[in-house]
């Protein structure tokens, strides 16, 4: 028994010590500064890095500013907090001080240099959300040789309100939160690498309204030279009409909405009431200006990115169609029920035609409703979830993939087709948001563990690996169902579907979405 006693006291101790023999403090100098992480088992994790001044009193509402370089090592050990939302994520603190960045990067070797960047962009209808989540661990890409960064950025009124005021000031407004990142994705110019990474072979990626950023990323002339590759799940910023009924991402409309929101502050809008707003509580702010996931139901102050003819063209499809955007090869796709979380089972008919009506006006949601009729075999929930999936989603993102691919840029699209039991239980399909996951090899951290989850995991995260360090997805590391996934192109719209059997075919779809997109943006 003695001898028993003491073997446990030795394996306790030994997994009492582990953690400090596994993991140790790394310390990288950057133009910013020295900066402390930590290492463990090959990677390097370098977490809560601020890329720009906290957006605190007079910052509040206007763009970021540069971060004075430190003088003593920073001690980037823990996630920054989130910023102010309705609810907090991954347990964290909230607060208005949130502009900070992960990286994940392999342990200093001799062929570390210059390798491939991946920067993320998390989503949450620009008013939920963080860097830090789970899913966005960015393990698994270092592992494959990429150094992997993922950003808070402001959300919700925060981030995207609009005023005269603000225009007046910065010759911008409402397009905070796209300040942000693009000041992180400067940063990670002149700072990437101190941690292996190149600054000339960037590609941003994001999902829902992370995809919209980069979207809008690519038509920003402001973000200029900073990434080469975009990786856009499920959305555009063509999107934004559909998505913000009152402000519909005009500029004129927003400051008109933002004005509203203002005068619930008693405050107008000049520069005494920018004052005043800038000393309301931020959780007041967010909580006026949450994301309404029941699209059915649309909040009033929803608000996103304005086209204010600086950060973002003021008619974002006529600048993609004059080539007017930054040059970047281009990966996209979307999840086969897209629409399934915005619109619950008992939306009734009435609904359905407000929301046709909201989203074309009147006249030509007649022309809509007549083609996507409710009947016996397409209830009006089903109809309502169609229309959804293809104005938030798939219709602006074939907009950007045709006119891309018509400028010879190299573009990948997909279908990800694959729903979890849960899911489709629940009636939800290949709901959306739930590729992330099986992109980032991060199963473990949403519950998914059989083998066909991993094996679809492992095909998909190989094939971004692919993408982002050679701008191919079959060029690279060798992919597990050896499937040669085609370039598309609006001449040969063929696309990849993923699931238990991974298969190329057509773009599912094609006559309705472009039925869709004559609608919205012929004259």
């Amino acid at each position: 028994m003695r001898k028993s006693i003491g073997s446990l006291f030795v394996f306790f101790c030994f997994l009492w010590l582990a953690p400090s023999v596994q993991a140790a403090q790394t310390l990288v100098s950057t133009p910013s500064g020295k900066i402390v992480g930590v290492e463990n088992d090959g990677i390097s994790v370098f977490k809560g890095i601020p890329y720009a001044k906290p957006p605190l009193g007079d910052l509040r509402f206007a763009p970021p500013q540069k971060m004075e370089p430190w003088t003593k090592p920073l001690e980037a050990l823990h996630y920054g907090p989130t910023a102010v939302q309705i609810s907090a994520r991954e347990g964290l603190p909230m607060s208005e001080d949130c502009l900070t960045l992960n990286i994940w990067t392999p342990s200093k070797n001799g062929n570390k240099d210059n390798l491939p960047v991946y920067v993320y962009i998390h989503g949450g209808g620009y008013a939920n959300g963080t860097g830090s989540e789970a899913r966005y661990d960015g393990t698994s890409f270092a592992r494959n040789g990429i150094v992997s960064v993922s950003i808070n950025y402001r959300l919700n009124a925060m981030g995207f309100f609009a005023s005269r005021a603000t225009f007046d000031l910065y010759g911008t407004t409402g397009n905070w939160g796209l300040l942000d990142q693009i000041m992180a994705l400067k940063w990670i110019r002149d700072n990437i690498e101190a941690f292996g990474g190149g600054p000339e072979n960037v590609t941003i990626g994001g999902e829902s309204a992370g995809s919209w950023s980069v979207s809008a990323l690519i038509l920003s002339p402001m973000a200029k030279g900073l990434f080469q590759g975009a990786i856009m799940e499920s959305g555009s910023i063509l999107g934004a009409p559909f998505a913000s009924y009152y402000a519909r991402g005009d500029l004129q409309r927003s400051m008109e909405l933002g004005g509203i929101l203002s005068s619930l502050f008693n405050a107008d809008d000049s520069a005494e009431g920018l004052a005043k707003l800038r000393k309301a509580d931020s959780r007041v702010l967010a909580q006026f200006t949450e994301f309404g996931v029941n699209q059915t139901r649309p909040v009033p102050f929803f608000l996103l990115p304005v086209f204010d003819g600086r950060v973002l063209p003021e008619d974002p499809y006529a600048a993609l169609k004059s080539g007017n955007f930054n040059k970047v090869r281009l990966l996209w796709g979307y999840n086969t029920d897209e629409g399934s979380l915005f619109a619950p089972a008992d939306t009734n008919v009435n609904q359905y035609m407000m929301l046709a009506t909201q989203a074309y006006g009147y006249d030509k949601a007649q022309t809509v409703l007549k083609r996507f009729p409710v009947n016996a075999d397409n209830p009006a929930f089903k109809r309502t979830r169609e229309l959804l999936a293809y104005n938030l989603f798939t219709v602006g993102m074939k907009i950007y993939a045709d006119t891309l691919s018509q400028q010879g840029l190299d573009v990948y699209g997909y279908n990800f087709d694959y729903a979890s039991p849960k899911d489709a239980a629940a009636g939800l399909g290949a709901r959306h948001a739930i590729e992330i996951p099986y992109a980032f090899n991060t199963l473990a951290s949403v519950g998914l563990t059989a083998p066909e989850q991993q094996a679809l995991a492992d095909e998909m995260h190989t094939r971004w690996v692919n993408f982002i360090k050679t701008g191919n997805p079959n060029k690279g590391k060798v992919v597990p169902s050896s499937v040669n996934w085609p370039r598309y192109s609006s001449t040969h719209p063929e696309i990849i579907r993923f699931n238990t059997v991974v298969k190329v075919e057509a773009l599912p779809h094609k006559d309705d979405i472009e039925f869709i997109e004559r609608i919205v943006y012929e004259k």
